[in-house]
């Protein structure tokens, strides 16, 4: 995947994300929390991908999750 794919796969994700939950905290104990339970599923898809034969499709939409929760973050720090 080139990084122009990657970014626009980061950038439809995160505006996906505003709609669906238009309210993000303000404080970033928070905002990480989010960005961290993101992360924690990617560590979750990859185990089932490397050691239970599990979808890499599933593992590149936690990816992406991650992704744009880190921009998301990123965005909203105060």
């Amino acid at each position: 995947m080139e990084l122009h794919e990657a970014l626009e796969l980061f950038v439809r994700e995160l505006r996906r994300a505003e709609v669906m939950h238009p309210e993000f905290p303000s404080d970033p104990i928070h905002q990480i929390a989010i960005l961290s339970e993101e992360a924690g599923e990617a560590v979750q898809a990859a185990n089932n991908y490397v050691y239970e034969r599990g979808d890499r499709e599933a593992l590149e939409r936690e990816v992406v999750e991650s992704g744009a929760m880190a921009l998301r973050v990123l965005m909203n720090l105060r």
